[in-house]
């Protein structure tokens, strides 16, 4: 499909300025080169598609993984993998393979919500370790049954591999006062580009760390940098946008973290998600995308509170802000990843937005081209 085809049918859109991110970044910012909705009720292997929360590309098979955060409901909990191909010129197909069904560690499914008793697997981030080729993958937790967020391994087959010791921090307290906020947990994973270190975000403050977001005020949150064995190497404030938009009375919004992505040994991207409720049940998302560099950022990793002040968050540079690209509706975007390269040497980077198996809710899939090319 050529860009003229794909803009027939309202599928690409034209090119994004955003000011500079540094040498790896085109001093014009990321170019939108593709907007591809994914169509509904595609199915593999008796599952169907939806709820994709985390995606990677794995070089080794040339596929593309898609974690879906369907507790179990609609199908056990899994990946799937996929084929995507896309060039300068936009999205060219999109094809199911399979799906992957992740496993707990007696190498049965995790149950679903209707089951008495058991893990109800959260899944929201998923990586392909650059060194050995598993999968890591993060639940948010189950606080109702007294599990924990959790950082697994597993093989590609999706058999269960062994955990990643958390900060105790990031746990669930039974008393509720301080510790994790049910549902706002885990939300992004990230490997250095070495592969020896990999970055974890929370999607929202700890309770002891002070308020979630309001429209007035965002909250802070944490982002940890842990080696291969989980032991923390430093961890950062990341002050968190406001809720971009009041909802009607009686109605809920948030704003949180949903996705990260290391650009380099210091560099991240952070993936911000306002969700806005216009009715019962039903959102509108409102999604930036920002830069943060670590580099001379305070290590806050021994502080227990955040709520006190005296804390220097860390800066960030607003890259993208999607509610500003004309002609796309990109929905909740909660998945992020850098793909192959274009030929034109600049690096691709594609996002998935959850549409929640919601009919009318987008299933949005972005490519956007960052850096400068060849000539």
């Amino acid at each position: 499909m050529t860009v003229r085809q794909a803009l027939a049918l309202g599928l690409v859109t034209g090119m994004l300025a955003a000011g500079a991110a540094g040498p790896a970044f085109a001093a014009a910012g990321p170019s939108l080169i593709g907007a591809y909705q994914v169509p509904k009720h595609l199915a593999v292997d008796d599952a169907p598609f939806g709820g994709v929360s985390g995606v990677d590309y794995d070089p080794r098979t040339g596929e593309w993984l898609m974690i879906s955060d369907d507790r179990s409901d609609k199908a056990p909990a899994r990946f799937y993998a996929a084929r995507l191909a896309y060039d300068a010129g936009g999205v060219r197909t999109f094809e199911l393979k399979r799906r992957v069904v992740l496993r707990r560690e007696d190498g049965t499914a995790f149950p679903s919500t209707a089951s008495a008793e058991g893990e109800r697997a959260d899944a929201e981030a998923l990586r392909v370790d650059p060194l050995d080729g598993q999968i890591v993958w993060t639940s948010e937790g189950d606080a109702a049954r007294g599990f924990d967020p959790s950082l697994r391994r597993a093989r590609p087959d999706g058999a269960y591999q062994g955990r990643l010791a958390l900060p105790a921090g990031l746990a669930f307290d039974p008393r509720g006062l301080s510790g994790a906020r049910p549902n706002l947990t885990l939300e992004g994973l990230g490997y250095a580009p070495d592969g020896r270190s990999l970055w974890l975000s929370m999607e929202a403050p700890l309770i002891q760390d002070g308020p979630v977001s309001s429209v007035r005020a965002g909250g802070v949150s944490r982002i940890t940098r842990l080696d291969r064995r989980g032991k923390v190497l430093a961890q950062y404030a990341y002050r968190l946008d406001p809720v971009q938009v009041a909802p009607g009375p009686g109605l809920r919004a948030d704003n949180g973290v949903s996705e990260i992505l290391a650009v380099d040994d210091h560099r991240l991207l952070v993936l911000e998600r306002s969700g806005v409720e216009i009715r019962k049940d039903h959102f509108a998302f409102h999604c930036r995308l920002y830069l943060v560099d670590a580099r001379g950022g305070q290590d806050i990793a021994a502080r227990p509170s955040l709520a006190d002040g005296g804390v220097k968050p860390l800066a960030k540079r607003l890259l993208v802000n999607f509610d500003r690209l004309h002609g796309v509706e990109a929905g909740n975007l909660e998945a992020m990843a850098w793909g192959p390269r274009l030929k034109d040497g600049r690096r691709s980077l594609v996002l998935m937005a959850d549409d929640n198996f919601d009919p009318e809710s987008p299933s949005a899939l972005l490519v956007f081209a960052l850096g400068a090319g060849h000539r």
